[in-house]
């Protein structure tokens, strides 16, 4: 049994149970695996989470450049990569359940810097930023890291309150106007 299996076992519990329910010996249990093997992987729950944050942010920066390169321009690319993410955000069961049944384990990850880590806004916009286009880069305002964060910032925001007057597509529009400077 490698890591990335027991990842995706964690990663299904979530989806079934929830954040608080998942440990070591329930991922050892779905895995078919003894508790110590999981243990000796993971050395305790907090690395399994780490390790699942970590591949979901993986995952994530993959999906925002493959939606950033479907786009011509960068009104597109900035746009595009709102709308996925919100659209991935509604699709993700493991997330979707946390957000109905554990809504504070969401917030407290996107605002926690415990166990030594960064929050998890500031996780998404260091790994975004490397794969930003040089002509999207160069029309960020008020500077990249700046701008990635306010993105990150408002797709979280309508993550945690999801009803809004507003479609995606305004939604996107209205963050392209924010962060891109005019050409």
């Amino acid at each position: 049994m490698d890591r990335d299996r027991m990842v995706d076992v964690g990663v299904m519990l979530v989806s079934r149970f929830g954040a608080k329910a998942l440990s070591l010996t329930s991922v050892a249990k779905h895995a078919g695996v003894a508790r110590a093997t999981a243990y000796r992987m993971f050395g305790g729950k907090e690395a399994l989470i780490a390790a699942i944050v970590e591949r979901e942010v993986a995952q994530l920066r993959e999906r925002l450049s493959t939606w950033a390169a479907a786009q011509p321009d960068a009104e597109g690319k900035v746009g595009g990569q709102v709308t996925e993410s919100l659209r991935y955000i509604r699709e993700n069961e493991a997330l979707q359940y946390v957000l109905r049944n554990e809504p504070g384990e969401i917030v407290s990850a996107l605002v926690s810097t415990t166990h030594g880590g960064p929050a998890l806004v500031t996780q998404i916009v260091s790994a975004a930023l490397p794969d930003v286009d040089d002509d999207v880069r160069a029309r960020l305002r008020p500077n990249p890291e700046a701008a990635a964060e306010f993105i990150v910032r408002v797709v979280y925001s309508l993550m945690l309150v999801p009803d809004s007057a507003m479609t995606d597509e305004q939604v996107a529009q209205l963050v392209v106007a924010a962060v891109l400077a005019p050409e």
